[in-house]
């Protein structure tokens, strides 16, 4: 019985027959597969810790940022809208009481000029306490994530150390303009959740039997090169 290629994108295979190959594909055994398998192994050998952390900052070859800063892009952006969400309705709420408190007795020459005076104010409130708790949640998440990612892609592997002192970070970051008081307080609850969010994810690598090494390495599409050689 005739052995297909593995993987075969776009072939024809029937009764484990290849009666369509796609040449897209590399023979494993040709000299260019064996000399991208040998450069593969040689740059994971040979990369440092500082090569691995100025690798974050680098494009590829379609200008695309490394997927350890999109990581921290996208936790940015998500804690960006929470916030939105957190600090704008609490604050429409109110501002919406306040209004109502404020103008029982004023006189609008009309009901459309009620609703829209309220509505003003609703928005208004909602946009300044969406942003006012949305950047400081962005900075968190933001300076968590990157922190985490940095220490864990310098050293190869993560430990629960670098989640707890990611936290501390981010957190007295979020707490910057309230003074130094906050900021240790801010510290300390960024500790204690850094460290959770560490034991969990350090447990769940140790439990699949993964390694922030293999996670990298797959990001970058460095494994799945060396596999399929």
């Amino acid at each position: 019985m005739w052995k297909s290629k593995v993987p075969v994108q776009l072939g024809l295979i029937i009764f484990g027959v290849e009666l369509i190959s796609n040449n897209d594909v590399i023979d494993p055994k040709s000299p260019t597969a064996q000399k991208l398998a040998e450069q593969v192994n040689l740059r994971i050998q040979n990369e440092t810790g500082w090569d691995r952390l100025k690798s974050i900052f680098e494009t590829d070859e379609f200008n695309a940022i490394s997927p350890e800063l999109d990581n921290v892009l996208t936790a940015g952006t998500a804690g960006l809208i929470a916030g939105m969400f957190m600090g704008g309705i609490p604050a429409s709420k109110i501002a919406h009481g306040d209004f109502i408190d404020r103008n029982k007795a004023s006189t609008f020459e009309n009901h459309f000029e009620a609703k829209s005076k309220l509505q003003y104010s609703v928005t208004k409130a909602m946009a300044q306490g969406g942003w006012r708790v949305g950047w400081r949640l962005a900075l968190f998440t933001g300076t968590y994530t990157f922190f985490t990612t940095a220490v864990s892609t310098y050293r190869n592997k993560s430990s629960v150390l670098e989640y707890s002192a990611g936290g501390l970070l981010a957190g007295s970051m979020y707490k910057l303009p309230m003074g130094p008081k906050a900021m240790v307080s801010g510290g300390l609850m960024g500790t204690a959740l850094g460290t959770v969010a560490g034991v969990l994810a350090v447990g769940i690598m140790k439990v699949s039997g993964t390694t922030a090494e293999d996670l990298r390495y797959w990001k970058k599409g460095w494994k799945e090169s060396l596999n399929r050689f």
